[in-house]
């Protein structure tokens, strides 16, 4: 299977809807709401896509970074079909080759995914905190 796989400007909320929604990441996020999905998207400053001979998304990494230090991502899903052929761990080699050696990549793992990040290379730790979304103060 030959893919493209490359950092996008530009990615629209409804090509991202298509693909997320075709994976376990789909639930968790409002895909139902295509403004606020194009505002994270417009609002992320590295996106790394991997997409088929054909040009359709089938997959997706999503983060934010400094460029110098740290990207934490928010997103990585490959659409259901695509999975188990290494799509994966090539969108994470790729942010991580325009990244650069020295940012670190973070992330907080949907409780199923936690076998995948570790089989890919990722170190695991017990010290995540996050504020939810319906905390107020």
């Amino acid at each position: 299977m030959s893919l493209i796989c490359a950092q996008e400007t530009g990615l629209t909320a409804e090509e991202y809807i298509a693909c997320v929604g075709q994976s376990a990441l789909g639930p968790t996020r409002p895909l139902s709401n295509t403004e606020r999905v194009q505002a994270y998207l417009d609002n992320s400053n590295i996106v790394v896509t991997a997409r088929d001979t054909n040009g359709t998304l089938v997959g997706v990494f999503r983060g934010m970074t400094d460029w110098g230090w740290i990207c934490y991502y928010a997103d990585l899903a490959v659409a259901e079909t695509y999975q188990g052929k290494g799509i994966g761990g090539t969108l994470m080699d790729k942010a991580a080759e325009i990244l650069g050696p020295g940012v670190t990549i973070a992330l907080l793992s949907l409780p199923g995914a936690a076998g995948f990040y570790k089989k890919i290379g990722l170190t695991q730790t017990d010290a995540a905190f996050y504020r939810d979304r319906t905390h107020r103060t």
